[in-house]
């Protein structure tokens, strides 16, 4: 089998070549080596000291032999993805001191040592996805103070310890898609710097005011394929002063987000994406991501009536179809006129007094205030027919005494 190379041997690939043995020997000024999708089981001590990235991926290595990589002082990126690894030692990484990007995903790893990755101090990347790993334990982290992204797809985890990032004090980026965890796990209040969280198909089946409590520093959420999602209530993304992104899409339960999921005046969100979803409405307080054109809302059931009427003069909504009332069923929302986006008298009322926060305190302050009148008038009217009737009572009492006929006699 023939390997390419490339700028004075600096590049050699030998992909796809049906290789089972490791080529050898590398030349001693190579610093790219790809050996991905071939079938070899071992890599001998990689002498090339120049190395600077090597790719390994969709392969067949069941282990890494200590002494593998204790002359690759200058290698930052190594995959070895998709590979059949079922053992991890931190010995097994000696000499990788240099190693920026480290990728181990879809192997056999169910079980790490600890501190297993503490001798790879400048790692920034480390993704472990599609291994049934289970759990995070805190110490795999101990000496990744640069760690910056972590990639968690897939390993079966349902719960992460509280203190599960504390060890990562730079970590940024979060990748939890694929997962069996209910709720958005606490342990992220252990990610201090978190920016990107990705919890994608992961049988969440609301978000509540306290689902993202621990990730308030967030600028991205991922929240897509989600097969239980019904809900994004109120408060839920409340406090969020960096957000800017939020991919809520493909959920094919949900069908509420509450117009006061978000803080509008203190949450700055760039851009909202809620295709796919099972919306049938929609609050008027999203409006004001249509001006930027900011707001994703396709392929959505839409009900088209009153309550959408702001749609009609949004510029990426009004193309969106409706799906009912009946008569109005796959026409564009801006061809509807909004005459025949009706609502019962009592909605449209209710609906006109919403559409401002403003008018929901008056509202809600008016009501009070004419119960209070009403309470105070009802006891006012009741005192004083109180004191009426007393009043009466005395001045209209009669006195009855016996008279006896004999005695009158005498």
């Amino acid at each position: 089998r023939s390997c390419q190379c490339w700028d004075n041997l600096t590049v050699i690939s030998c992909a796809h070549q049906q290789l089972h043995s490791f080529p050898q020997p590398i030349p001693e000024n190579t610093e790219e080596l790809d050996v991905s999708f071939n079938s070899i089981d071992s890599v001998p001590s990689l002498g090339a000291r120049s190395l600077i990235k090597v790719t390994l991926c969709h392969n067949h290595v069941r282990a890494i032999l200590r002494g593998t990589f204790a002359h690759a002082n200058f290698l930052q990126n190594l995959d070895i993805s998709h590979n059949c690894l079922a053992s991890l030692a931190a010995d097994d990484l000696d000499g990788l001191e240099s190693l920026r990007s480290l990728d181990l995903s879809w192997n056999d790893l169910r079980k790490l040592e600890r501190y297993v990755f503490h001798r790879v101090p400048n790692l920034k990347v480390l993704r472990l996805s599609g291994n049934q790993l289970k759990y995070v334990d805190n110490s795999w982290f101990k000496n990744l103070d640069v760690l910056e992204v972590l990639e968690l797809r897939a390993i079966g985890a349902y719960n992460l310890a509280a203190d599960a990032f504390l060890l990562a004090p730079r970590l940024h980026a979060i990748d939890l898609s694929e997962n069996d965890f209910t709720d958005v796990p606490n342990a992220l209040v252990s990610a201090r710097n978190l920016r990107i969280l990705r919890m994608d198909q992961n049988p969440v089946v609301s978000l509540s005011r306290t689902s993202l409590s621990g990730a308030r520093n967030l600028e991205e959420l991922h929240l897509s394929l989600m097969p239980r999602l019904e809900s994004v209530d109120k408060g839920s993304l409340w406090n969020m002063k960096r957000l800017a992104l939020v991919n809520i899409s493909n959920n094919v339960r949900l069908k509420v987000i509450s117009d006061s999921a978000f803080q509008w005046v203190k949450s700055p969100v760039l851009r909202l994406l809620a295709t796919n979803n099972s919306l049938q409405t929609l609050d008027y307080a999203f409006s004001g991501l249509c001006d930027a054109g900011l707001l994703n809302l396709e392929g959505n059931p839409w009900l088209c009536d009153c309550q959408l009427l702001w749609m009609r003069s949004c510029n990426v909504t009004q193309y969106l179809r409706c799906s009912g009332p009946a008569p109005l069923a796959g026409r564009a929302i801006g061809h509807v006129k909004p005459s025949e986006m009706s609502c019962p008298l009592s909605q449209r009322l209710l609906q006109r007094f919403e559409e401002t926060a403003s008018n929901k305190l008056v509202l809600a302050t008016a009501g009070v205030c004419a119960l209070s009148v009403t309470l105070a008038a009802a006891v006012c009217i009741w005192r004083g027919r109180r004191r009426r009737l007393q009043k009466d009572a005395r001045y209209s009492t009669v006195h009855y005494s016996h008279v006896n006929p004999k005695n009158d006699a005498s």
